[in-house]
């Protein structure tokens, strides 16, 4: 995988032979050649390096102030002389606790794909290996490099989610076996990045339909290939949509179980204090500073009341059992 601040410049020759390692300027001389064709990828690059691509390429400045900004939406823009799509791919980090979502940005016309990203990306490190191990990748043109790309892209979601499912369902496991407080915060977070998924994917969809569809720059013959991409994209946002619904039901099934175990302390204590209560009651009644009282100077009235707090407790504790509020 390419380095941080890397730059990949690769041209293909009519016959067939690949130059590699080359610069941006370099890799643009090169498409002078008739029947060249040329990868340029650049990754962490530096604002200026960005912006002399309109020199190199012709690329429209606007294109490259959205390439500049990481935050900008998956989309596809027709311009007059190459197609620009933008697209964000995710790194799979086992054990991280937050996705690592990237954005692909990607310019090609009939001679160049150039390929701008903040980070390192797994995908294009594997379209580089395929590229020199198969260099007809490009024989055909820059478009096949970018279905490449992009199948890439979209099956590095497939793990994401995968992983994603797994921590749902021991969630399930565990909040159905003994609800914790730390669960809450579990669920959220897997909703969150069930969110996130879904907010990266949804555009994405509409992007490789009006790449199935037919667009400038991209062969016709690469639609069915396309249409394999779409059929990925659906899969990974039924499984999204899935994940919601279940996250919604575990929500409100832990929630319910917090309630009911709630509930069930309420009444044990509600139950306890309706059996101390007549403790309380007949000691007030016989607390009460008065000369005449009954029991008050006899010798047994401790032991009378004492016994009489013991037989109504023990009274409301039986009538509770027949009830079955116990």
């Amino acid at each position: 995988m390419a380095a941080v601040g890397s730059t990949i410049g690769i041209v293909r020759r009519p016959g067939g032979s690949l130059d590699q390692g080359l610069e941006p300027l370099k890799v643009a001389q090169a498409l002078g050649e008739e029947g060249a064709l040329g990868w340029v990828d650049l990754e962490a690059p530096a604002e200026e390096e960005v912006h002399a691509l309109e020199g190199l390429f012709g690329f429209h400045p606007l294109a490259l102030e959205d390439a500049l900004n990481s935050d900008t939406r998956p989309k596809i823009e027709e311009y007059e002389n190459f197609l620009f799509v933008v697209t964000r791919a995710v790194n799979h980090n086992p054990g991280e606790s937050a996705l690592d979502l990237i954005p692909l940005f990607a310019f090609v016309n009939r001679h160049v794909i150039v390929t701008v990203h903040p980070r390192p990306l797994p995908g294009v490190a594997t379209a580089l290996d395929r590229l020199c191990k198969h260099p007809d990748v490009l024989r055909h043109g820059p478009d096949r490099l970018l279905h490449h790309l992009l199948d890439q892209v979209v099956d590095h979601y497939f793990p994401i989610v995968e992983e994603l499912e797994d921590r749902i369902e021991d969630l399930q496991d565990r909040v159905f076996a003994q609800p914790e407080p730390g669960q809450l915060a579990e669920i959220f977070q897997c909703r969150k990045e069930g969110v996130a998924l879904r907010r990266s994917l949804s555009p994405l969809r509409e992007v490789v339909t009006n790449l199935m569809s037919g667009v400038p720059y991209v062969d016709d013959d690469l639609r069915p290939f396309f249409r394999d991409v779409y059929d990925h994209v659906m899969r990974i946002l039924d499984q999204i949509e899935t994940n919601r619904d279940i996250l919604a039901g575990l929500l409100e099934s832990y929630l319910s179980q917090v309630n009911n175990r709630m509930s069930a302390v309420m009444k044990r204590l509600t139950i306890l204090t309706a059996i101390g209560l007549p403790m309380t009651i007949i000691s007030g009644f016989f607390g009460m500073n008065f000369e005449e009282m009954p029991w008050l100077k006899s010798p047994w009235g401790v032991s009378a009341a004492t016994a009489l707090m013991v037989a109504v407790s023990v009274g409301i504790y039986a009538f509770f059992w027949w009830r079955r509020w116990l």
